[in-house]
């Protein structure tokens, strides 16, 4: 290689840059690491001490310890001495590289044992043969070079690495630190070198590092997290990478990275508590509960006795939307946040208080003995919720109705209790809420049943197997004469039989169901309505009611596109917006009012009617008269059971005061008034004589399949009272 640069350029040069050695040369032999010499001997015959150097690289002034520029001109024999005086190097050849044994003497006096080898330099013009001598150093002198390059190597990257490293000594002594642990100390790298690092450690981490460099001096590589203290007074997280090494002559030790990670610990240790917990209340969320269940669950079982029982308590506040819609999710989270802290107070030490979502709670009690201490912490649970709690001003009293769940070693999951503890909340809350319920087979047997009931009335709704029957509104009299009809929805399970409409329509609401059952009674009641008036118009019916009344929640109200979705089935009906009366109870009311209001005016602006159900019973009936627009009331049939006429008691007792009261606040708005529930003749009298211009009641007829109720229209729509007790 060296001859093919030197063919390549053309002969030249200066005392110290010999003819025939070109740039390109010097650079190739300067950029190395061998000691290279270039000489020239007269082609006359000479003696070898004419031989001298022309050209000298840097690595053979680190050799000789001279200069390179001093090297110029020395006879070779005063730098390499034939050993034993062997005549070798006098025999430089011109045809063909020769090696040869040689002492290198340096300026000391020194001789160090190399070997020679000579390239013969192509011949060219001049006086002068050129040789290029690279001069070998025995193998460990090149050993030791180049593990000092290697350590060098090192070092510059070790110090310029962003990771803190050390080199530390057997006693743990810095022999060396780069630029980023100082950093991370916060001391000068010439002040930690000579120190103990151990004392950086904090006192409690430092028999674990003792331990680990213990580990590492006998030969393994070792990772911990440990805890150092800088000059500041900060802890710092780190992790620590430990592996051996061993210095010739200084004997073993070992080199390390010293990572920060207080950062990414605390992002880990924010991310892990983050999913775990609760972040509005800080109790354990929905999924480290299911793990301590799971944990629980696992344990061997232990045989039935006094402390050996789990409980599990699912607390669910009663009526907590109307809090959150009331006064907004603020005042609710607040409510939420004082509620799980007081539940954190019912518990003893090792129980949990968990927040799945929403209004839930869920308690993991251990050692409960019997029913007895289980009613005890259900107790001091439902004291602890009924407490007042005061937002925004304002002292509310809140109720919780909380399900049990007994762990009892039986092969179920985590998933399994929850959904139980559910089971029996719901059975709580359907016993009228503030009590707690333990789910046993009966609650068992009934949630199943329930469970079945709903996929069924689902599966119903689809083939439009939900049946209407119509309970006619009728102005009283003898006979009482059909004036319109309230379609009502019945359900004959097929299996079950007829299934009670409270039962059916509280599922459906639990299940979402109402949107569908109220679109279905809709459009079957448009389809019938259509129908019998088309019977009137060709003469097969004397009679056709004026309207006909459904029933709307609150639910289907202030879905979108519910106004659409009337105008769109009346008009596929055939029929106006004026043969549809839209009965809407107070309850339903009061969820949305703003909501339900402008429903009921874009619709009622086309010609539907608008009827409040049960007026009466809810707490702001006058409220509603002056925001709502309403064509008529209907008197809740609670009044209606009671009255009396005037002659028993005074002036017949409140439930006709109320009636009364009723009556005359519709005829003051000019609104239609029909009485719900007249059941019987006396009923009846007290209704007619208080001037209820409509009734509805089983005195004149239950509600009627559509084959039926054609045979009254049919019939002329005249109803006479039912014989007392034929309609109950």
């Amino acid at each position: 290689m060296l001859n093919e640069a030197w063919r390549s350029h053309p002969t030249g040069g200066s005392e110290t840059s010999p003819a025939g050695v070109d740039a390109a040369l010097l650079h190739f032999a300067a950029a190395g690491d061998q000691p290279v010499l270039v000489v020239s001997r007269p082609k006359a015959p000479a003696p070898l001490e004419a031989t001298r150097v022309r050209w000298a690289n840097t690595a053979a002034a680190d050799l000789f310890g001279v200069a390179a520029d001093h090297l110029v001109d020395l006879a070779t024999t005063r730098l390499l001495r034939p050993r034993d005086g062997s005549p070798e190097l006098e025999r430089l050849s011109r045809d063909r590289r020769t090696r040869c044994a040689v002492d290198a003497v340096t300026s000391g006096g020194e001789l160090r044992r190399t070997e020679v080898v000579a390239w013969p330099v192509p011949e060219r013009e001049g006086w002068e043969w050129f040789w290029v001598l690279g001069v070998v150093l025995p193998e460990d002198e090149r050993a030791q070079a180049a593990l000092r390059a290697a350590e060098d190597r090192f070092a510059t990257l070790a110090q310029s690495s962003p990771v803190p490293t050390i080199v530390s000594d057997v006693g743990a002594r810095l022999s060396r630190v780069n630029d980023a642990f100082a950093e991370l100390i916060g001391l000068p790298a010439e002040e930690l070198c000579g120190t103990a690092w151990l004392t950086h450690v904090v006192d409690d981490e430092r028999s674990g590092v003792v331990e680990a460099v213990a580990r590492v001096l006998s030969g393994e590589r070792v990772t911990l997290d440990t805890r150092l203290r800088n000059a500041a007074g900060q802890v710092r997280w780190v992790a620590v990478r430990l592996a051996p090494s061993r210095t010739p002559g200084y004997g073993a030790g070992f080199i390390g990275t010293v990572e920060d990670v207080t950062d990414r610990l605390a992002r880990e240790h924010r991310l892990a508590y983050q999913a775990q917990h609760d972040l509005l209340t800080g109790l354990p969320n929905r999924l480290a509960l299911l793990e301590r269940l799971a944990d629980l669950l696992a344990l061997p079982g232990e045989a039935p006795g006094p402390g050996t029982d789990v409980g599990v308590l699912m607390v669910d506040l009663d009526d907590f939307k109307t809090v959150n819609d009331g006064l907004g999710p603020e005042a609710g989270d607040a409510v939420l946040v004082e509620i799980a802290r007081r539940l954190a107070g019912t518990v003893r030490s090792g129980d949990v208080v968990a927040r799945p979502g929403g209004d839930e709670f869920v308690l993991v009690c251990a050692g409960l003995d019997d029913l007895g201490a289980v009613e005890a912490t259900a107790r001091r649970v439902l004291d602890a919720v009924l407490a007042p709690v005061e937002v925004n001003g304002l002292r509310l009293r809140l109720s919780a109705s909380i399900g049990v769940v007994l762990l009892d070693g039986s092969s179920c999951g985590p998933e399994e209790v929850v959904r139980d503890a559910g089971i029996a909340v719901h059975e709580a809350k359907a016993a009228g809420g503030g009590r707690w319920t333990l789910l046993d087979e009966d609650v068992r047997h009934r949630a199943r049943r329930a469970l079945r009931l709903v996929a069924d009335l689902r599966e119903a709704l689809s083939r439009g197997a939900v049946d209407v029957h119509y309970q006619p509104i009728v102005r009283p009299g003898r006979p009482a004469q059909v004036l319109s009809l309230e379609a009502l929805c019945r359900w004959t399970h097929p299996e079950l039989g007829a299934i009670p409409p409270d039962t059916f329509i509280e599922l459906a609401e639990r299940a979402n169901l109402v949107p569908a059952l109220d679109a279905h009674v809709l459009a079957v009641a448009c389809r019938d309505l259509a129908t019998w008036r088309a019977a009137h118009a060709a003469g097969d019916l004397p009679l056709t009611p004026t309207h006909v009344a459904v029933n709307v929640s609150a639910v289907s109200l202030a879905a979108e596109g519910f106004a659409a979705g009337v105008r769109r089935t009346v008009a596929g009906a055939g029929l106006q917006l004026s043969d549809l009366c839209l009965e809407v109870t107070e309850t339903a009311l009061a969820s949305d009012l703003r909501a339900c209001r402008t429903v009921l005016e874009e619709l009622r602006r086309d010609g539907a009617r608008v009827a409040i159900d049960d007026f009466g019973t809810g707490y702001s009936s006058l409220a509603y008269l002056k925001d709502l627009p309403v064509d008529h009331l209907k008197v809740d049939r609670s009044f209606v059971r009671d009255l009396r006429t005037a002659v028993d008691g005074v002036q017949g007792g409140p439930a006709r005061a109320v009636a009364a009261a009723v009556v005359s606040l519709a005829r003051t708005l000019g609104l239609g008034i029909v009485a719900e529930g007249v059941e019987t003749l006396e009923q009846d009298a007290v209704v007619r004589d208080l001037g209820c211009e409509a009734v509805q009641g089983w005195l004149y007829s239950r509600p009627l399949p559509r084959e039926a109720l054609a045979e009254l229209l049919r019939g002329g729509g005249l109803l006479h009272p039912l014989p007392q007790g034929a309609g109950a």
